[in-house]
């Protein structure tokens, strides 16, 4: 099991129980944990002049190589979705 896949059932778990739009109070909780990760977070654009097409993307990269990562809308009205885990490429 990587390190994202064990983030990111606690941090749903957590976002389920405490909604927090900025999302730190809940990384908190894989700080206490022991978990090693550096967080970054930026804006993704589509190549579209149709309407906006801005993604805020946020993704934790753990020392294992594994990331988990989650996305909302470009003005984060929407809510974020659930933190989803990937493998090390």
């Amino acid at each position: 099991m990587f390190d994202a896949e064990i983030a990111a059932t606690l941090l749903n778990r957590w976002d389920r129980k405490r909604p927090c739009p900025a999302g730190q109070p809940s990384l908190e909780v894989l700080r206490e944990g022991k978990l090693h990760f550096r967080h970054e977070g930026g804006d993704l654009l589509a190549d579209s002049t149709d309407a906006d097409r801005r993604l805020r993307v946020e993704c934790l990269t753990f020392t294992d190589g594994s990331r988990a990562l989650r996305v909302t809308d470009g003005d984060g009205q929407g809510g974020w979705t659930r933190w989803t885990a990937a493998e090390p490429v």
